[in-house]
């Protein structure tokens, strides 16, 4: 039973929670919500409760409600815990133990919540907890293509989300600029480079170097001792190459920020694999001391125990050790990622977790780093935030040379195709609006068809359903939350003035005048809001808030198709209903915001 509360849904669920927390069932009787056409607001499924206990599931349900019901009658009841409850009472049904409320009361205390945090609804206390979340993190030299998609917009959504739950959030872009790959284009910088491309379209032509390398080492092998020649030279310090991977650095960080500031990215620094490269070698040392690190053949290893325990009926397979150190003395990418784990830890105490939103194929390698922070003294502090991989349609996009699809040629063609749409269905808007509006609705289609899904499915782009303006997608919530704005702008001078000197004295009449089953529906789900963002912290799933705000604009859609607004019978109803439309307005707004995408002002 969590100890924090703010909304009044959080009261009302920590008040359930309550019985079976006192009694010592909390871990078998698991609250969820109640089912959408249930009056009931909360629910315990009671068959894994029933099971323990060898019994039907149906009587042990009946026998809870009737015992939680006296208990709140009794002194057993901390009153002094929910001096404002909400909560009814208990009742059975098939096998579940449901919640009911004080309906008339909940909805008056949703809108106080309302009317008393204003913009900053849906945010919690500030924790003294710190996130750092480590995303994006791409190879220098290279364009950003859309595997880097994910990674980037779970991420930021994350971090948007948790520093509104009330943690501290710390996002890092680790990028990786060291490695015998830089000896290639040092070499192949040399002897093909173009200083003018280097200065127009610096990633494109590192590319078309690095490429070129490839190419003519299949002839040559000897470039690759070259290659390997310069990247020795640039460990020690070569001044000449110092200098072009200096550029090479700065150039790719210029063009990466660029790309991700169209995505509503911004990092809140910018590390380098480099830098740890000494920290690396002081590490390894430590380990060995430590004894957590050894020698083998030559090269410095971790091991670790078998991926699930021994009593298993099936043999655990042997987890591969972790090289931190090859037999030629360098160290490799882990062992500087892993010192950079440690400088994080120790530069923003107390640190809560370590996130790395990293595709699933490196799940292995992050148990590894997971084991190797556990035996330095670091228990339970990493977290891999994996995600499926992203694919198009064939030939739904073009691509260079027939392998990558670079992110910024996405986004452009996300943009052309939004841009189409609005034109057929608003022709009379100018060029410029068109052309803002394509960018907000196009980009938000993009980030919203990723984060609209589980983060660790695989995904598939389809831009008709990515760009319709009807179901789950992010023009439905833009238009949405557009229609709020009009119905507000259309509404008389005095009704909005009344929606900005409204106080706490207002809201019993407010909430008496919400009678209709939309409004009820509507209003409710309002207050679902802070417990969404709660939910989707405390799973890394932006998918929950995205799945919230879909089903807040169909809420919004029949409450609109069946309760006049601008045209109410009476003007208590009319200012109630716009209390209504505002609030939803402001959700989805702030709501589609955490998400990284714009909310247009006209569609």
């Amino acid at each position: 039973m969590s100890t924090q509360t703010s909304y009044v849904l959080d009261e009302l669920r920590n008040e359930a929670e309550y019985p079976a927390y006192a009694s010592g069932k909390s871990g078998l009787l698991k609250i969820q919500d109640a089912p959408k056409e249930s009056e009931a607001i909360y629910a315990f499924p009671c068959f894994q409760y029933a099971k323990s206990l060898d019994k039907n599931p149906t009587q042990v349900a009946e026998e809870l409600a009737q015992e939680w019901n006296k208990m709140r009658q009794s002194k057993e009841w901390p009153q002094e815990w929910f001096p404002t409850s909400v909560l009814d009472h208990f009742e059975a049904s098939r096998g579940y133990v449901n919640v009911f409320v004080d309906q008339k009361t909940l909805l008056a205390r949703i809108l106080k919540d309302l009317l008393d945090y204003g913009e900053k609804y849906g945010s919690y206390p500030k924790l003294n907890k710190t996130m750092v979340v480590d995303y994006c993190s791409p190879n220098i030299a290279k364009p950003l293509s859309v595997g880097h998609l994910r990674s980037t917009i779970i991420g930021q959504a994350l971090i948007n989300i948790l520093r509104v739950r009330g943690y501290r959030v710390v996002g890092i872009n680790f990028m990786g600029d060291w490695g015998t790959q830089f000896g290639k284009l040092i070499y192949a910088f040399e002897q093909w480079g173009d200083e003018k491309k280097l200065e127009s379209n610096p990633i494109q032509h590192l590319l078309e170097l690095y490429v070129r390398f490839h190419k003519e080492a299949k002839e040559n092998p000897a470039l690759e001792d070259d290659a390997r020649a310069a990247f020795k030279r640039l460990q020690q310090g070569g001044e000449k190459e110092r200098a072009l991977w200096q550029r090479f650095r700065e150039s790719s960080l210029e063009a990466f920020e660029k790309t991700v500031a169209r995505l509503g990215v911004k990092f809140d620094h910018n590390w380098f694999e480099s830098d740890f490269e000494g920290k690396a070698d002081e590490l390894v040392d430590e380990l060995l001391v430590k004894g957590i690190a050894e020698e083998s053949e030559g090269a410095i290893i971790i091991r670790f125990e078998p991926l699930w325990p021994a009593e298993s009926p099936e043999p655990p397979p042997a987890q591969p050790p972790l090289v931190i150190r090859k037999s030629d003395g360098t160290t490799l990418y882990p062992t500087r990622d892993l010192a950079s784990a440690v400088e994080r830890i120790e530069r923003w105490q107390p640190v809560h977790k370590l996130l790395y939103v990293v595709a699933s194929e490196q799940t292995l390698y992050f148990t590894q780093l997971w084991n190797t922070l556990e035996k330095m003294g670091y228990p339970d502090i990493l977290r891999h935030i994996n995600f499926g991989m992203v694919s198009l349609p064939t030939g739904k996009i073009s691509t260079r040379e027939g392998r990558i699809v670079y992110l910024d040629d996405l986004l452009d063609q996300a943009k052309e195709r939004a841009a189409q749409i609005i034109k057929e269905k608003n022709p009379d808007m100018d060029e410029g609006s068109r052309s803002k509006v394509a960018r907000q609705v196009g980009i938000g289609a993009v980030i919203y068809a990723d984060l609209s899904q589980d983060r660790i499915k695989d995904i598939v782009f389809d831009w008709s359903k990515m760009l319709a303006f009807e179901g789950n997608s992010a023009p439905y919530l833009q238009y949405a939350a557009v229609r709020c704005a009009k119905i507000l702008e259309k509404a008389k001078s005095e009704d909005r003035e009344g929606l900005d000197t409204l106080n706490e004295q207002d809201i019993p009449a407010l909430a008496e005048e919400l009678k209709e089953p939309e409004s009820v529906k509507l209003l409710m789900h309002l207050g679902r809001y802070p417990q969404a963002i709660a939910e989707a912290a405390e799973r890394y799933a932006p998918h929950v808030l995205a799945s919230y705000l879909y089903d807040l604009a169909t809420a919004l859609s029949r409450f609109y198709t069946e309760v006049p607004v601008l045209k109410a019978e009476t003007d208590a109803a009319r200012l109630a209903r716009l209390t209504l439309v505002d609030a939803t307005g402001l959700v989805l707004r702030r709501g589609l915001e955490l998400l990284g995408i714009e909310t247009p002002e006209e569609m």
